[in-house]
């Protein structure tokens, strides 16, 4: 059973994001929506600071970027967002997070679509959807997280 949860503008957690941080964060990210706001929303006020794939598509890529960035710059406190979809392309890669102790910060979304393909479907062909959205196939992802040894 899902709990009805009071529905949050993704834009204003990727503004949030960056008043916690006060810039001062790597943010990676996979491929869609969330890569579009972090994009809009976040300033990025530092170069190099904003890692993801550039346009190629590459759902699953922020999880393994955000662990990169960590091992390379131990002094620094990771972050990634990811969309909760996305997060499972890449699950399995979670528990390499803490058996090495990496601080990574995984804000996770949840919109249950892979919201950019679920837009662009509605757009050109009419609102008819296939294999966009996900509302009732999705896991608990807090207990899922917290089987990896982390807490959500």
């Amino acid at each position: 059973m899902r709990l009805a949860a009071k529905k949050i503008l993704p834009q204003h957690v990727i503004q949030s994001l960056y008043k916690e941080t006060k810039g001062d964060a790597f943010v990676t990210s996979d491929v869609g929506q969330h890569q579009m706001f972090a994009a809009q929303y976040y300033h990025f006020d530092k170069p190099r600071g904003w890692i993801n794939s550039g346009g190629l598509g590459t759902m699953g890529f922020g999880l393994p970027a955000a662990m990169g960035v960590q091992l390379a710059f131990s002094q620094f406190n990771g972050c990634l967002r990811n969309w909760r979809r996305q997060y499972s392309k890449v699950y399995s890669r979670a528990f390499n997070v803490p058996s090495i102790r990496l601080p990574i910060k995984i804000i996770n979304l949840n919109n249950s679509a892979l919201g950019m393909v679920k837009q662009w479907q509605d757009m050109q062909y009419g609102g008819r959807l296939s294999e966009s959205t996900y509302e009732d196939s999705l896991p608990d992802f807090v207990k899922l997280t917290e089987s990896f040894g982390m807490w959500g």
